[in-house]
């Protein structure tokens, strides 16, 4: 079994379950990984002529090789194109950012000089209070490259400024994957968490941040104790 396969296997209930195999990996462990799309179950086994008419069910999925090898048969086999491993490329842009640079034949390079166009665009926009205008060329730099945290940072302060503080909360928590030592990421998130009126959750955010070494700690006391008092009122209906 290959990339370019399609291999299917008779499930219990008679269905037929069809995959196309994307890519092969080998783990560190010696077991291997086959990356696929997965087509929805079809009552008849599919023909090779008429494979590309299944409906994709899942458009990029990592499944361990082995149980393929012993149950599923090859169906067909032809060469990929890009548009059939689109939704790999889309797993190597979050997961494997330089391996999916190659693998797409982009220029690095290229792609950086291209983000960071659309982050000092949206910085421009910002700083002439258009938020949502600035909004949209945030989100262009990190769709560009992905690790561009400082861009999903703003896009973030944007929404704040907007008064999204449940859309902001989600970008700061992205922007933490990213950059799980993000400082200003972390305090926002803490902002969002008590502007929502989840105070507990603020506070523990400020207290943690309290205690790692910065400059920043004296600010985070006195927004932990603002979430505590804030937690203490709400517990008494006031």
């Amino acid at each position: 079994m290959k990339a370019g396969d399609f291999i299917t296997v008779q499930e219990d209930n008679g269905d037929w379950h069809t995959v196309r195999i994307l890519e092969a990996d080998t783990w560190p462990d010696g077991s291997e990984v086959f990356h696929c799309t997965s087509y929805r179950p079809t009552r008849e086994r599919p023909h090779a002529d008429a494979l590309r008419m299944l409906e994709v069910a899942v458009h990029h999925a990592p499944i361990d090789a082995a149980d393929f090898k012993a149950r599923w048969s090859v169906l067909h086999s032809q060469p990929l194109t890009d548009a059939d491993k689109a939704g790999f490329f889309e797993y190597l842009k979050h997961t494997d950012f330089p391996r999916y640079v190659e693998a797409t034949g982009q220029d690095l390079s290229a792609l950086i000089a291209s983000a960071n166009a659309e982050y000092r665009q949206g910085c421009a926009l910002s700083e002439q209070a258009q938020p949502q205008r600035a909004i949209e060329h945030y989100e262009r730099a990190f769709d560009l490259f992905p690790l561009f945290f400082e861009a999903i940072d703003n896009r973030a302060f944007s929404l704040m400024e907007l008064g999204d503080y449940a859309a902001a909360l989600i970008g700061f928590e992205h922007s933490l994957r990213v950059n799980p030592q993000g400082d200003a990421a972390s305090f926002s998130r803490g902002e969002c968490l008590l502007k929502l009126g989840r105070y507990a959750e603020a506070e523990a955010v400020f207290r943690d941040g309290a205690q790692r070494p910065g400059e920043h700690q004296a600010l985070y006391r006195q927004f932990e104790e603002t979430a505590r008092n804030q937690r203490w009122l709400a517990a008494r209906g006031k």
